[in-house]
C-alpha cells in the first residue's frame, strides 16, 4: 500500500553568518529543526531512516541567498502558513522560512540564477572586463579541472551605486558561480577586489520565469 505525503515547498532566506554554512550542514540544520517542530513531517524509509530534506540549488559557500527553497514531506496536510510560523520558532536567526507552497516546478526546470553584487573596486574596469571578446577561466569539477570562456554567460547590467546584477548559468547540467567570474578577473588583470557581497536574489527556469 502506497504512503500518502503531501510535498512542500518552503522557500527561505540565508543571510549573515548563515552564508558560512555549507550545503550538508545546512540540510542537517533543517533537519534537526524540523524534528524539534510537531510538524508531521515524513522520514525515508529502508535501514537508516531520516527526515526528508531536498535543497534545490544550493548556495555556494559565502554566498548569501533571500529566495532559496528546499522540498519537504508532510503525512498529513498542515496550512503553509503555519509551517513557515513553526520553522522560524526554531530555526536560527540567520536562516528565515519566507513562505511554503505546493511545488510546481521541477528543480530539473532550473537555468539561471541572478545576483545582487556589491564590490568595492574600478567598477569602470571590471565592466570592460566583462565586456572582453573572450574571458579564459579554469573551472573545477568533479572531474579535474576544464578550461572554458565565460564571456557568452555573464549578464551584467549598468552599476548604481557601487552595485549591479550579475546572471549565471545555474542548474543540473551546468553552474557557473560568481566566485569564478571575480577569481578570473583578479587573475587576469591583476587588481584585487576589496570587498565583494553576492546574494542571490532570483532563480530563474528555462521558460525565463521564476523557480516556485
Amino acid at each position: 500500500m502506497n504512503e500518502v505525503t503531501y510535498p512542500v515547498r518552503i522557500f527561505f532566506s540565508k543571510l549573515g553568518r548563515a552564508k558560512y554554512i555549507s550545503a550538508l550542514d545546512l540540510i542537517n540544520c533543517i533537519q534537526r529543526a524540523l524534528r524539534r517542530t510537531d510538524l508531521p513531517v515524513w522520514h525515508t524509509q529502508g535501514f537508516n531512516p531520516h527526515t526528508y530534506v531536498n535543497i534545490n540549488l544550493p548556495l555556494a559557500l559565502g554566498t548569501e541567498g533571500l529566495c532559496e527553497s528546499m522540498d519537504i514531506k508532510l503525512c498529513e496536510k498542515v496550512e503553509h502558513a503555519q509551517v513557515v510560523e513553526k520553522l522560524n520558532a526554531v530555526l536560527p536567526r540567520d536562516i528565515r522560512a519566507v513562505r511554503a507552497a505546493e511545488p510546481i516546478k521541477k528543480h530539473t526546470e532550473i537555468e539561471k540564477s541572478v545576483y545582487r553584487i556589491a564590490v568595492d573596486c574600478d567598477i569602470d574596469k571590471l565592466f570592460d572586463f566583462f565586456a572582453s571578446d573572450s574571458i579564459p577561466a579554469e573551472k573545477k569539477t568533479k572531474k579535474g579541472v576544464t578550461e572554458l570562456d565565460l564571456k557568452p554567460y555573464i549578464q551584467a547590467d549598468k552599476p548604481r551605486d557601487g552595485e549591479f546584477y550579475l546572471t549565471l548559468p545555474s542548474g543540473c547540467d551546468f553552474t557557473v558561480n560568481p566566485s569564478l567570474v571575480f577569481d578570473t578577473y583578479e587573475r587576469i588583470t591583476g587588481d584585487k577586489i576589496d570587498m565583494l557581497s553576492i546574494t542571490r536574489v532570483r532563480i530563474l527556469c528555462k521558460d525565463g520565469k521564476d523557480f516556485e
